[in-house]
C-alpha cells in the first residue's frame, strides 16, 4: 500500500502567533525572506534542521510547523 500524505504550513500562523515579523526570522534562520514566504505559502518544505530551527525560535513542536490531511482511513492524501 503506498501512502500519500498532503502538507499544509501553518509556519505563518506561528510566527503570527508569537508577534514576530518575517524579516526577523528569516534572519534568525539565515535564509532570505523570499525562501521563508516559500515555506509559509506550501511552495517548498525546509530541512529537518531548519524546522527544528524554527520550532525552537517559535515555541512549538516540530508537528506543529504542518498541518497532514488525511483522507479515508488507510491513505494519506
Amino acid at each position: 500500500m503506498v501512502m500519500k500524505m498532503k502538507l499544509k504550513s501553518k509556519i505563518g500562523y506561528w510566527i503570527d502567533l508569537r508577534g514576530y515579523k518575517k524579516k526577523w526570522i528569516a534572519e534568525q534562520l539565515g535564509v532570505s525572506q523570499v525562501v521563508l514566504s516559500r515555506w509559509i505559502n506550501d511552495q517548498s518544505i525546509p530541512s529537518l534542521i531548519n524546522c527544528f530551527k524554527l520550532s525552537d525560535i517559535l515555541s512549538c513542536k516540530v508537528d506543529d510547523l504542518y498541518e497532514r490531511t488525511r483522507k479515508g482511513d488507510e491513505k494519506w492524501t
